[in-house]
């Protein structure tokens, strides 16, 4: 019986991969490196590949090449060493013989669409005897992209992609296998052209320093199981690796806070902001209350804070890829004032004659240093405590009534970090209108907000400040008003009104402006245990 040995070679061209094709009843001539059943990958068309062809006599066969790459049911090429002028493909086929048994098969100018089965088979042999092998070529070497940046630079929680994808033809796709730093998840498209894989990931902070890798290659050997006789089951050689940039992973400032934290501070502590970032952020200090600005992490205090509460402002500045990003924290500083020391007096020493002798002793009242204590002009003595430090109110929303029964308020704190508020507000009559303002953040003890009254058609704002005393909440409110101007001179203008300052004194918690009434003024007429009027 015939026999055919059939090899696939690839002569050395760019981007190339070499194999064989034998029979599999063991009649195998060796070329080369391998002896089996070779499969052909083939990268980068536009060079040339050789189809090796053999029998194992020298004469009365008649070798026959068939390819089932542009028709499924298979188009003859040659016939011995005739190319077929038929073929579509004829002026890039060659039949090479150079023996009496060789019969090459050379294809030039390799096309993406050469990718598929090729059959060496000789007719006369008794059954007919066959061998195949895949040709699978790629249009080029995967095409690869990332989201992430040349200089790897990412941001913790950012989402970003890393995919390849290439085109082929062919009965065996490529495979692709990602692998990197968990957590990611990799999505993968095959069809019978091309394939798409995948990675989308989240960004976190185990991550930096390291990279997503894709490997593109062969792990099938044949189109099908069980392969049918005479196929070759190699696996075709294959070995592509895209690597992304290292990950730098950086994240804005977040989760700031300082130390020490304390109620009441004292002058020459020092205050240290932090902040988690990287890259490592630059800090600045500002004062809300003056607007001073301290650049650096930490600020002293000193005298200027004595006797006050100010709000200070720490502000975290990073760089990420050209962008600034920011967070701030605020806090308050309370200073006590200086403590006035009481006097110690003597009181005055009595003499007395005791009765039936001489004798005389002295009595002394001792001070008491509890509290300071004045005398009244009736002898009795008052105590006085020492009086709390004036703080922020520390919140606004709620219903206030001023000193004067005519103007009534209620504000509602709409955003804590920006302090916007909104409320409404009557003066002079039942009507209340609508009036917008922003106060400081958190503390709240500077606060404005303006309104339009339309009877009158003039627009009022008000600038105010908020403090509390011995637990006493008072808000202090100075208008300034201006009305349309009546004359229609271009160089005239509408009256402004500077009025007195208002009063105010809380007297309920959140309200709803539609339910507002006018309420009597609030009359403070009852004292605490130590004689001061709240």
């Amino acid at each position: 019986m015939k026999s055919l040995t059939a090899v696939l070679n690839l002569y050395f061209a760019l981007h190339c991969l070499c194999g064989e094709i034998a029979p599999t009843d063991g009649k195998v001539q060796t070329f080369g490196t391998a002896s089996g059943p070779r499969n052909v990958g083939w990268y980068a068309a536009g060079g040339s590949v050789t189809l090796t062809c053999s029998s194992d006599t020298t004469s009365g066969h008649r070798i026959v090449w068939t390819e089932y790459a542009t028709n499924p049911n298979g188009a003859q090429i040659s016939d011995n060493t005739n190319v077929l002028p038929g073929h579509p493909n004829a002026a890039r086929y060659q039949i090479v013989h150079d023996t009496a048994t060789q019969y090459d098969l050379v294809i030039q100018e390799v096309a993406l669409l050469d990718g598929g089965t090729y059959r060496c088979e000789d007719l006369n042999a008794a059954p007919t005897d066959s061998v195949q092998a895949e040709l699978i070529v790629l249009e080029s070497f995967p095409n690869c992209s990332t989201t992430i940046g040349s200089n790897g630079i990412v941001m913790e929680d950012q989402l970003h992609f890393v995919e390849c994808s290439v085109n082929f033809q062919g009965n065996i796709p490529p495979d692709m296998t990602w692998t990197g730093p968990p957590p990611f998840s990799v999505a993968e498209s095959v069809s019978k052209t091309s394939i798409w894989s995948g990675v989308e990931l989240f960004v976190v902070r185990n991550q930096n320093g390291s990279f997503f890798q894709c490997v593109t290659n062969f792990t099938q050997g044949t189109p099908s199981e069980p392969p049918p006789p005479g196929a070759a089951i190699n696996v075709p050689t294959l070995f592509y690796v895209y690597a992304s940039p290292s990950l730098l992973v950086s994240w804005a400032p977040k989760n700031l806070y300082y130390d020490p934290v304390k109620t009441y501070y004292d002058v020459g502590d020092t205050i240290t902001c932090h902040a988690d970032a990287y890259p490592l952020p630059s800090y600045r200090w500002q004062n809300m209350l003056t607007l001073e600005v301290i650049n650096g992490q930490s600020f002293s205090v000193d005298e200027d804070y004595v006797g006050m509460t100010t709000t200070m402002r720490c502000l975290a500045t990073n760089e990420i890829n050209g962008f600034d990003f920011a967070d701030d924290i605020f806090m308050n500083v309370t200073v006590l004032g200086p403590t006035t020391e009481m006097e110690t007096t003597t009181s005055p020493t009595t003499t007395t004659t005791a009765t039936g002798g001489p004798s005389t002793f002295s009595t002394a009242t001792p001070p008491d240093s509890s509290f300071p204590s004045t005398t009244t002009d009736s002898g009795d003595v008052s105590i006085e405590p020492t009086r709390q430090p004036m703080v922020p109110c520390g919140e606004l929303t709620g219903r206030w009534q001023s000193d004067d029964p005519s103007a009534t308020l209620c504000l509602e704190v709409v955003d804590q970090n920006s302090g916007e508020i909104r409320g409404q507000m009557r003066v002079g009559s039942q009507t209340f209108v609508d009036i917008v303002g922003r106060a400081t953040p958190v503390t709240f003890d500077l606060v404005g907000w303006s309104g339009l009254w339309p009877d009158d058609a003039f627009v009022s704002s008000y600038a105010g400040e908020c403090h509390s005393c011995d637990d006493v909440e008072e808000l202090v409110a100075n208008p300034i008003s201006r009305s349309i101007r009546i004359s229609t001179g271009c160089a005239e203008s509408g009256p402004v009104r500077n009025g007195s300052a208002f009063h105010f004194h809380r007297t309920g918690g959140s309200c709803n402006a539609e339910k507002l009434v006018a309420s009597k003024p609030r009359h403070v007429s009852h004292y605490n245990k130590f004689g001061i009027r709240l």
